[in-house]
């Protein structure tokens, strides 16, 4: 009895036309893909890489770590403070609603130090940005701007938070340790917020000790012409 040979086909066929037809197929050439099948297939692989509308949502309101929820929480409790504030405003006591606009400030006051403590830049400057209507009566909340203009990593937010001492300035203690810093800074950037902050709120003693870094060529060279030419005094 003869071996059957294995002719590879997906199912034996004694049928010599069947097995005629299959080996037709075998040897067709591989089809390639069009253009367009390629580029609609490589669209569909980077939208189900990419993060998703809501990913992406929660990337935007800050909402992808704990600390993005717990603003949230702050704020839903703030808003709800402010809320009953204009509803019960026409009917509450005045004790009372001297307690509820307490509780706001309080909230609100929390949550520019908790921004100024965060892990990212962004909501580091946004705390700055709101605790520049803060510093000028609130001794904590300067020195947690006093630690972020002498201390953050980042150049921009340490600019960002010297701009907003500018009234605790005259100060002694802010004072003090702004000008040691415009003394020790390197970066072109802080300078450059030291500077304007002492040109524009400065005392005399102040200006004196600024054009005297500026004579010495202690400041970027830049800012050397911007001292002399502000306060339009040159050594002889």
């Amino acid at each position: 009895m003869t071996e059957r040979k294995n002719t590879s086909l997906p199912f034996e066929s004694s049928e010599a036309s069947e097995q005629q037809l299959w080996n037709a197929l075998l040897n067709l050439p591989d089809a390639e893909p069009s253009a367009r099948l390629r580029r609609e297939f490589y669209e569909q692989l980077e939208k189900a890489g990419s993060p998703g509308l809501a990913a992406k949502v929660r990337g935007w309101l800050g909402l992808s770590s704990n600390t993005g929820w717990a603003t949230v929480v702050v704020c839903l409790l703030v808003g709800f403070a402010v809320a009953q504030l204009s509803v019960e405003s026409k009917t509450v006591q005045p004790d009372r609603l001297a307690a509820l606009e307490d509780n706001v400030a309080r909230l609100n006051r929390e949550l520019v130090l908790d921004r100024l403590q965060d892990d990212a830049p962004g909501t580091r400057l946004l705390g700055i940005h709101n605790a520049s209507e803060l510093v000028q009566n609130d001794l904590e909340v300067a020195q947690a701007l006093l630690l972020r203009a002498t201390e953050d990593r980042s150049p921009s937010v340490r600019s960002a938070a010297i701009d907003a001492l500018g009234p605790q300035l005259n100060s002694a203690k802010v004072g003090h340790e702004l000008m040691s810093l415009l003394e020790s800074a390197e970066s072109p950037i802080v300078q450059l917020a030291l500077v304007d902050l002492v040109l524009r709120n400065g005392s005399e003693q102040q200006l004196d000790l600024l054009l005297s870094l500026a004579n010495d060529e202690r400041l970027h060279v830049d800012l050397v012409r911007h001292v002399k030419k502000s306060l339009r005094r040159e050594t002889i």
